[in-house]
């Protein structure tokens, strides 16, 4: 699968109930983590797309297409997000990733792409669970997915049975992030404050 038939989706859900603010635009370094994470899979993907329904917080970015949820949901969740991503792009696969995810590997992900086949998704599982936030979703997922937002079910695992999965290991991880720190959720501000002060833009 070459790359440029993939699009990178990056969530960027605004105000977060744990951290009280906007994740995406947390400061690390001298760039927002958004920014570091666009940083990263800008060479990797010839589209990128920020689902998010306040673009108007992100004047510094450019050549990016920001996109609102298509459709609006008692509860933020991200299956929501993801179904808007795929529903945008214009490649039939897109690599989707959260904006608070900010060691995510540049090597792992390019290793993903070239593992892609004909399954419609290819993901992470690692520890005995999936890793649905850095994961590459094909097109045929739309139709599952809008089967379980239909059902107000937002578990983005469930609709899993319904389409082909094909899974990267632990050990296919670990040669690129030894400690898997390449998945870590940035949930609190607490968290925040460690990360900020250690961060060398790994």
């Amino acid at each position: 699968m070459k790359k440029k038939s993939i699009s990178v989706v990056i969530l960027a859900g605004g105000g977060s109930t744990r951290m009280g603010r906007n994740k995406a635009l947390l400061q690390l370094g001298n760039k927002t983590m958004i920014e570091e994470i666009i940083d990263k899979v800008r060479p990797l993907f010839d589209e990128i797309i920020v689902v998010t329904n306040n673009p108007e917080e992100y004047p510094m970015l450019r050549d990016i297409l920001f996109v609102k949820d298509t459709i609006k949901t008692a509860q933020k969740n991200s299956l929501v997000g993801i179904y808007t991503g795929l529903l945008t792009s214009q490649n039939p696969y897109t690599f989707i990733i959260p904006c608070d995810m900010p060691f995510i590997n540049s090597e792992l992900i390019t290793y993903m792409i070239h593992q892609l086949e004909e399954e419609d998704i290819l993901i992470p599982f690692v520890e005995g669970h999936y890793q649905p936030l850095h994961a590459i979703y094909g097109k045929k997922c739309l139709a599952p997915i809008k089967k379980l937002l239909d059902k107000e079910q937002y578990k983005i695992i469930n609709f899993f049975p319904e389409v082909s999965v094909k899974t990267i290991c632990d050990e296919e991880v670990t040669r690129f992030s030894k400690d898997m720190i390449c998945f870590l959720n940035i949930n609190t501000y607490e968290n925040y404050l460690t990360i900020k002060e250690n961060w060398s833009g790994i």
